[in-house]
Order: structure tokens, then sequence, then C-alpha cells
């Protein structure tokens, strides 16, 4: 058996392993998948993205000789990107190279694929969990009341994430807190509310407690409130300061103030064109919008609202495994009429669904899409900005560099990108929903 040494090692890190994996990574990572990747000029490490956000009004009926109508021109909005910075390292040990310098290639590849299989699972989680929740929009509440300290609230959302941030601050001595968005007008209604302790409970019951007064209740029916996350008090914190380093996530684009540095609470501005659709189920029976069960009409009303806002309409939903048996119960229950089921295979007998969709529109699934919720979006919207393509780092031709102090040599995969949804209005999502384990 060939004897392997650092040189040939690489080649076969090249030849086994680094195409074959950033492979799978373009294939599995959602955000590469979804999003069309933009040809854009970059200046340093941030790149300028004009939108059009305002359509020339100069434009009326006028009578046989009349006034010409007076022009005004297109407006536009530059949204300013800068690029994140995702890397995943792997390590080899000195053992481990000895064993292949005198084993071979084959005892090489087994410690190969137990260190560089596992680092292509942690990058695509991270990446497919930065794309809904990246950055500091967290989640959303959906219920209509006037509350005191300590009250719990629905919540949907990724509250894993707040969790570990409040972890994170706590050690530091600090305290998480949400600022609470309106999405209908994207004014803040709730400044610096502490967040109480989040348990491991609330991971499955979709409940957080707030420690200060929110009063909710004048908030029309049927819109969400967003969740945007601070240090209590308002002072930057590793806890808080390590979010921007995230690339912004689907609840991001849709839910900041500001839109990569472009204010959208301007009410009745040019900016409205980049407020996006954020709904929550209303109920029949007017106590408050708490959580209610996924209904056709609810759908509808989000793909209505887009139209409106965009005269356009989503070409995906993205919903969470769970959001399957919920939806299925509705089309068990409704008439022939409103069901759709092919039958092609008429010599198999199968009681499921192969796959989802409302209106046309398909369902995909993702397990770290939020519970309780369904996100609607227009694909062609969202541009995936990279700096540096996702790939393992092949520096001067080598993979693997000796780790300075250790018996160990190592290499890394890096991924300098951010994601920007240049139509959030025709974009949405509904959140609020029933799903199991909520309470």
């Amino acid at each position: 058996m060939a004897t392997a040494d650092i040189d040939s090692l690489g080649a076969i890190l090249k030849e086994f392993y680094l195409g074959p994996l950033q492979e799978q990574l373009n294939n599995e990572v959602l955000a590469l998948d979804l999003f069309e990747k933009a040809t854009v000029d970059w200046n340093g490490k941030q790149v300028i993205i004009p939108v059009h956000v305002g359509r020339n009004t100069g434009v009326d009926y006028t009578t046989e000789g009349g006034t010409l109508p007076t022009a005004t021109r297109q407006s536009f909005a530059n949204l300013t990107v800068t690029a994140k910075f995702l890397y995943g390292k792997f390590q080899i040990t000195g053992p481990a190279i000895s064993a292949a310098k005198s084993g071979g290639k084959n005892s090489f590849i087994g410690y190969v694929d137990a260190e560089m299989n596992k680092l292509v699972d942690d990058v695509r989680n991270s990446a497919n969990k930065t794309c809904f929740s990246g950055g500091d929009v967290v989640g959303f509440l959906n219920e209509k009341k006037d509350a005191g300290i300590g009250v719990a609230w629905d919540f949907t959302g990724d509250i894993a994430k707040a969790q570990a941030t409040q972890d994170t601050l706590q050690a530091e001595g600090n305290e998480l807190a949400f600022d609470v968005v309106q999405m209908d007008t994207y004014a803040v209604i709730g400044d610096d509310i502490l967040v109480g302790n989040i348990t491991d409970g609330m991971l499955t019951t979709g409940k957080v407690d707030l420690e200060n007064a929110l009063n909710t209740s004048l908030v029309p029916e049927g819109v969400a409130l967003a969740c945007v996350m601070v240090e209590d008090g308002g002072q930057a914190s590793d806890g808080i300061t390590a979010l921007a380093a995230e690339p912004t996530g689907i609840f991001g684009n849709l839910s900041s103030v500001s839109h990569f540095g472009v204010d959208r609470s301007d009410a009745g501005g040019d900016n409205e064109a980049l407020q996006s659709v954020v709904h929550c189920v209303q109920s029949d029976d007017g106590d408050g919008d708490p959580r209610a069960d996924v209904s056709l009409g609810e759908l509808q009303r989000l793909l209505d609202d887009i139209s409106i806002a965009s005269d356009s309409v989503p070409n995906l939903f993205l919903v969470h495994p769970s959001f399957r048996q919920e939806y299925a119960q509705i089309l068990l229950g409704t008439s022939a009429g409103n069901l759709t089921k092919e039958v092609s295979n008429v010599g198999k007998a199968d009681g499921g669904f192969s796959s989802l969709s409302y209106n046309n529109i398909a369902m995909r699934v993702s397990r770290h899409a939020p519970k309780g919720a369904v996100i609607a979006l227009k694909t062609d919207t969202w541009k995936l900005c990279e700096l540096e393509g996702g790939g393992f780092a092949d520096l001067d031709g080598a993979v693997l560099s000796r780790s300075s102090n250790t018996d160990e040599w190592s290499g890394f995969y890096r991924w300098y990108y951010d994601t920007v949804c240049v139509r959030p209005n025709a974009n949405g999502m509904l959140v609020g929903l029933n799903y199991p384990g909520a309470a």
C-alpha cells in the first residue's frame, strides 16, 4: 500500500472531499438553493444596491388642450450590504498523520470522514438557522392585550436562539430585552422590554414571559409584532454585538426598522415599498389574537395583502415540518371541490401527500423554519451577495496547515456573504398558528 505524506494527503482532500463536500453544501444550504446570486461590485466589505421605491406620478387624464400633468421622477433607495463571515474549522492530529504515513491513504480517509463530514453538517445547520433568524430579529408576538409585569406571551420564532443569547448576556451580568415593532407601521411600541428567564419548556410551548408592561391592545387585529433583541439598558455587550456578525435572515429582512440603512418606518413615504406583510392569525371570537389553527382563509388573506402591496404573488411557502400535520387535516376535512390529489399511480395505495401547496404555490419544509408560522417568499426578490463564495480554504495550494503550539494540522471552510430582499413588500409571514406541543 502506498505511503502518504503531507502533500499527498492534501491531494486526497481535494480529490475525495473538497469538491464533493462543497457541492453537497451548495445543494443543501437553504440560501444557496433558494436565492439568486447577485452580481455586484464590492467596495471593500460593502456593496450598494439601488432599489426602486416610488413611481413617476406625472400620469393623468386631461381635457383636449388641457394642462399636462406635472412630471415627477422615479424614486430609489440605496441598500448598504456588508459581508458577514462564516467559518468552520477542522483539525487532524499528528498521530492521524503518522498513521496515514504508515498505513496509506485509507487510514487517513477514516479520520477525515469523522472531521470533515461532521463539519459540513455544522456549517449547513448554522447557515440554515441564520437564513431565518440571522441578526437581532428573533421572532414575533401575536397577542393583543394591555398586560402588566410578568405576563406570558405567545411567541413565534427562534426561541432557542433567544435562550442562548439570554444565557450569554446573563453570564456577562446583563439581561435580555426586546424592542417590540408594530409591523403595519414599523413603529417601536415597546422599548427595552425585559424578557423573563427562558426555560427549556418554553421551546415547545411557544411562550415567553415579559417582565415590563407592554400594551398592544390598540394594535389592529391581524398585525404581528416583531421582537428585536437588545441588552436591558441599551448597553452593547458581546452577546448582542455578536448578532451583528450574522447575515440578515428572513425575519430581519422583513421586519427590521432599518433595512440595510434605509428607515422604512416613514409612514406614507416612498419607503413603504420596503415594508413587508407580516400578519398574525385573526381569531373568530375576538379575544386578542391568541394562537389559532391555520385556515385557507388566513393563507388567502396573506396572499391578497401581499398582492395589494406589491402587485405580485409569492412563489413559495416555507414551513416547519409540523405544519404539514395541521395543513393535511384541513385538506382531509375539506370538500372534494377544494382538494386535488394526483392519482397517476392508481395501482398503489397511499394515504399521505408527497407534496403540499396552496393556490398552486408549493410548500417547502425546513426544520429550521419557525413552528407556528408560514413564510411566503417571492424568491426572485432575494439576492445572495457573496464577497467570497463558500469553500474550503486552499491557501497557496495547501488545504492543511500546521497549528501553532499543538500536534495538529487544520483546515477551514469560509463563506463571506449576506442575504438581502430587494422587494420586501412582495414577501410576508403569517405567525401565531397552533402547532403540536404549543400551549
